[in-house]
């Protein structure tokens, strides 16, 4: 087990996959900070607009009698706070899109290369096999995750100075990243189990995004449908839970929902991949 985690981590550490979803997470990242800033700029007058050669500013500041401005605007950087912009990294299926993508290459490129074939030949366990392809890809999605967090504390305080960071909760944030990383592992191992089903770069691609993206539109119209009712499908996604999940104010009840929801799931998928790996025709 242990030559086979070893030969995992030497596969993912020498593949780009990991890396281009680190910089995609970290890109995608700064990039919301920039355009938070120049909406900031905006409100501040910092931006203009020329109109048959002259300069026309986006508003003007009232001045009382006295000389005093009235119409000053607060940075809007004090409006959203640094939890705030780090929820919005997941708030809607972009986690798990880049998740997607990245699982699916990692599990069908084994079978496409041809690799999985020579591991399988070797006479290892099939389940010792895909318990170690699991457990280095759970590692490589929390590290995206991470870096997704990481970049949005980063970039606050590149983007609005140090003292943005004072209203950060150190507390909170990890709370926060503990219950992103929960339905993140169980979504993993959804994809992988998608991967190893279709075996193809386009099918288990596609498949995964789809994972990621239609399931939240139609829970969305079981909770109008239940709108009556204490019933709330949507809580019983992994998306969905990872898009709804509090910054502040975490109660054990809802913690435990979130590990009750994340368990069940991990080990149906696990569960499925370990019996369908054990079971397929490598070639």
């Amino acid at each position: 087990m242990i030559r086979l985690l070893s030969a995992e981590r030497y596969k993912l550490v020498r593949s780009k996959s990991l890396y281009i979803s680190v910089a995609v997470m970290t890109g995608v990242v700064f990039l919301m900070y920039a355009m938070m800033g120049m909406m900031d700029r905006i409100r501040k007058k910092e931006a203009a607009t020329e109109t048959d050669g002259a300069v026309i500013f986006a508003w003007e500041e009232s001045v009382s009698d006295s000389g005093a401005e009235q119409g000053s605007v607060s940075s809007i950087w004090e409006e959203i706070g640094i939890m705030e912009m780090v929820r919005q990294i997941f708030s809607g299926d972009l986690i798990a899109c880049v998740l997607a993508v990245f699982v699916s290459i990692s599990v069908v490129g084994e079978f496409v290369s041809g690799m999985m074939k020579n591991v399988v030949g070797k006479g290892c366990r099939r389940w010792k096999i895909f318990l170690a392809r699991l457990i280095v890809t759970e590692a490589a999605s929390a590290l995206i995750i991470l870096t997704g967090i990481a970049s949005a504390v980063l970039a606050g305080w590149l983007f609005a100075g140090s003292g943005y960071l004072a209203g950060l909760s150190l507390k909170n944030l990890a709370a926060f990243t503990g219950l992103q990383l929960l339905p993140a592992m169980a979504l993993t191992a959804v994809y992988m189990l998608a991967g190893g089903l279709c075996r193809n770069y386009a099918a288990g691609i596609s498949l995964g995004i789809g994972i990621a993206a239609f399931p939240m539109l139609i829970v969305t119209g079981l909770d109008m449908m239940f709108a009556q009712s204490a019933f709330t499908p949507s809580e019983y996604w992994l998306v969905s839970r990872s898009a709804g999940c509090p910054y502040e104010g975490f109660t054990a009840g809802y913690v435990a929902e979130t590990l009750t929801v994340s368990l069940v799931w991990f080990a149906l998928a696990a569960g499925a991949g370990i019996w369908h790996f054990s079971r397929a025709d490598i070639r």
